[in-house]
């Protein structure tokens, strides 16, 4: 018989020796899923105020004079709406709320006055317009006491008004006053952290 390896044999010894190489996948110890702590997030959550209702292009102009004055988004939210609580405080800013039709509630915005918002197609050859109360605004940097006074001058102690018709107002106000001047946003280099000079000298 020739030397010639027969192709429906079994393979020859030297081949069966060969080991096959450890998968390198099997000797990595399986990581545990990274915990993400949150300890941040849970010390600042009085810090944070969700409001449903709020005017769309209030918000977007907020968030945009944020992003020209480079501070965070909740503090230009709450510059504005103190200057629109105290003006209101003082009687600067008049707000007449009415009944609504349409719900229990008063309202600052009849409708036909409220700001237009283009609705969905629904299919039925109408479009529909978007729920106020769908819209959710998420600030942070507020204090306390300034989430006590809107919620309290909006309830049924107060205006009797749904709370993002009067941050509405309130912003809608505050911005005005930015574009004419009357109301002055001064940005303030905030210092983050420090640095060490070699043997205490300059």
């Amino acid at each position: 018989m020739s030397d010639r390896r027969n192709p429906f044999g079994s393979p020859p010894p030297s081949a069966a020796s060969i080991s096959k190489p450890p998968d390198i996948y099997d000797s990595l110890p399986v990581a545990e899923p990274r915990q993400r702590k949150r300890d941040w997030e849970q010390d600042h959550q009085k810090e944070k105020v969700v409001y449903r209702g709020v005017d769309p292009k209030a918000a977007l102009q907020v968030r945009q004079l944020a992003e020209e004055l480079r501070v965070p988004v909740g503090e230009v939210a709450r510059a504005l709406l103190e200057y629109g609580l105290d003006a209101y405080s003082r009687g600067d800013l008049n707000l007449d709320p009415r009944p609504n039709p349409e719900r229990l509630r008063m309202t600052l915005f009849p409708k036909g006055v409220a700001p237009k918002r283009k609705g969905r197609n629904t299919g039925r050859g109408k479009p529909s317009k978007e729920a106020s109360w769908r819209v959710v605004t998420t600030w942070r940097n507020f204090s306390a006491e300034l989430k006590d006074e809107i919620g309290v001058l909006a309830s049924e102690k107060g205006l009797d008004i749904p709370v993002g018709e009067l941050v509405s107002a309130f912003l809608q106000y505050a911005l005005k006053a930015y574009g004419s001047g009357r109301l002055v946003l001064q940005p303030v280099e905030k210092a983050t952290s420090y640095s060490l000079v070699p043997n205490g000298k300059f």
